[in-house]
């Protein structure tokens, strides 16, 4: 039986999209929301590596042209959520 090879960090970005929300109602439970998703990263983190080092031993390496979009995505991400904090912080003081 030939194992399906998955692209690197595949289970890694499973294990973390199980663990926000299985963290959210812990942050409830504690009294803040905002903890929770953090929590729920540092559970899911954790199992996302294992599940990886299991089942995804020798990975798919990226394409120059993956790796290329990747990055801009990343900075397209973090440039929105710049803007949206530096959007609030401005609105929070012009309100207050």
């Amino acid at each position: 039986m030939v194992k399906k090879r998955y692209v690197k960090g595949h289970f890694i970005a499973y294990g973390m999209a199980i663990g926000i929300p299985l963290g959210v109602p812990i942050g409830l439970a504690m009294g803040n929301i905002a903890l929770g998703p953090a929590i729920g990263v540092s559970i899911g983190l954790p199992v996302g590596v294992a599940l990886e080092q299991q089942y995804n031993p020798n990975p798919i390496p990226l394409t120059t042209n993956q790796k290329k979009r990747k990055k801009l995505m990343l900075m397209g991400i973090l440039g929105m959520g710049l803007a949206i904090m530096i959007f609030f912080t401005i609105l929070y003081f012009f309100v207050k």
